[in-house]
């Protein structure tokens, strides 16, 4: 590299806009040139915003609408950053924290794979292993009728804590993964997940979802034998109380049923709702006994996953309320705003800056890049 001389540049940085000369050098033989300071201060040859800067607005971005983090970084540090800017942003450095990840997630299910065990230092080391998963859906363009994101949590028993006047305990410490692609995708997230926690080491490990399918085949064909399965008594409860209103209205009867089959079905006493559920079928025709036959179906065929008294005894969690968390604040807190319409292909990006930030991983992504 040859020194051509110094020339001038402006940049976008923390202290607003700076114009600056700096040394250029360039190649005889490709003219292609370079100036040690753009390096130092994190510009591309045609990046006018530091590393520092791109690192607040990739921030602001994940967290409400471009217009919005615009207005945001404007009143808080006098910078001015348009929404095709923010755009730009999350593209580029979404797709690298992205890359990143699944980088990284590759190594410990390969490793796994490999020699049987984790070779990595893990997050969070746990004796009893939760995991948790489920879908909810971010508000796409009227194209595209696919709207599925997948999220999954997963903790240690014992990073639980009580609240003062609750009996409800809250998560001290845990992580996450999510997939805007489609449930092979998510699979594949979900067991890194599981590996980074510890699963291989852990004594014990449950899995909690709500009932769709494809959850449980996923924890019957890739989760270790043994792991106890548990169905969301909540949201088991909830289809009962609707059956029982279908049946026999919203009366203080229907309230009564209500609460004598969610009492049984908490104590594992399922074949007293199966028994009556049956008495009820012998007397219903047409929509009501399909009805009917359709729930029965449902709660014999998940069973094993609705053993709640064993499960209480154990400590397990019995209902999803921290992966239904992680989907409302992970995912529906931004790709569902007021106005929102999101293309598919747009999801993993930011979704990769949320994990970031929701797995304490962002300063991680962001070491490499010279601040100025």
């Amino acid at each position: 590299m040859r020194p051509v001389g110094r020339k001038g540049r402006t940049a976008k940085t923390v202290s607003g806009d700076v114009a600056f000369d700096r040394e250029v050098y360039e190649c005889p033989r490709c003219r292609q040139s370079e100036a040690p300071l753009d390096a130092e201060m994190g510009l591309g040859s045609h990046e006018h915003m530091t590393r520092q800067v791109v690192r607040k607005v990739a921030y602001l971005a994940s967290q409400s609408s471009y217009s919005e983090a615009a207005a945001e970084l404007k009143e808080l540090t006098g910078i001015e950053v348009s929404r095709a800017e923010y755009a730009r942003v999350v593209e580029e450095d979404g797709s690298r924290i992205d890359h990143e990840q699944r980088q990284e997630e590759a190594k410990w299910t390969e490793a796994v794979r490999e020699v049987g065990q984790a070779v990595e230092p893990l997050e969070i080391e746990c004796e009893r292993l939760v995991i948790e998963a489920d879908a909810t859906c971010a508000l796409t363009v009227a194209d595209e009728e696919n709207k599925a994101v997948y999220c999954g949590t997963a903790f240690g028993l014992e990073d639980r804590g009580e609240k003062d006047g609750s009996q409800r305990p809250f998560i001290v410490k845990r992580r996450y993964t999510a997939s805007a692609l489609d449930m092979e995708d998510f699979a594949g997230r979900l067991d890194a997940l599981a590996m980074r926690m510890g699963m291989c080491k852990a004594k014990a490990v449950a899995f909690v979802g709500d009932g769709a399918q494809c959850l449980w085949n996923y924890a019957k064909d890739r989760l270790p034998r043994g792991t106890v399965l548990i169905q969301d008594y909540w949201h088991v409860c909830q289809r009962l109380c609707q059956l029982a209103e279908e049946l026999f209205g919203q009366g203080e009867i229907c309230k009564a049923i209500q609460q004598t089959w969610k009492g049984a079905l908490r104590e594992s006493r399922l074949d007293d709702v199966l028994c009556a559920l049956r008495a009820e079928h012998k007397k219903r025709r047409g929509a009501k006994r399909k009805r009917l036959e359709q729930e029965i179906h449902y709660l014999e065929s998940g069973r094993e996953r609705m053993d709640y008294a064993r499960f209480e005894r154990e400590g397990w969690p019995i209902g999803s309320g921290a992966v239904e968390g992680t989907c409302k604040h992970l995912v529906k807190e931004r790709f569902c705003l007021t106005g929102a319409h999101w293309r598919r292909a747009n999801i993993p990006k930011l979704l990769a800056l949320r994990l970031a930030i929701f797995n304490e991983q962002w300063e991680k992504h962001w070491t490499n890049s010279r601040a100025a």
